[in-house]
């Protein structure tokens, strides 16, 4: 996936707004979750639960490895890999 560059906006979120490192970080544990799911053919309302689930954990912790983010947050879902 080729990113695009960063118009230099910060991701506003309830609570707290993201620079362009932490967004992109954010954007790939994203990516990294739904890859682990095998897919993304998910609905709209569970694609948005994930993501404020990602967001939760990013503004929470001081993990850094969109890999390890993503595994933490399917943990935390039940899911085991």
């Amino acid at each position: 996936m080729k990113m695009a560059r960063s118009t230099g906006c910060a991701m506003a979120v309830v609570g707290g707004v993201f620079d362009d490192t932490s967004t992109k970080f954010l954007g790939d544990a994203f990516d990294a979750m739904l890859g682990m799911l095998h897919g993304t053919h998910y609905p709209d309302a569970v694609r948005e639960a994930l993501a404020d689930r990602v967001i939760e954990f990013g503004r929470t912790t001081s993990e850094r490895d969109p890999q390890r983010l993503a595994r933490a947050v399917l943990a935390s879902l039940g899911i085991k890999f």
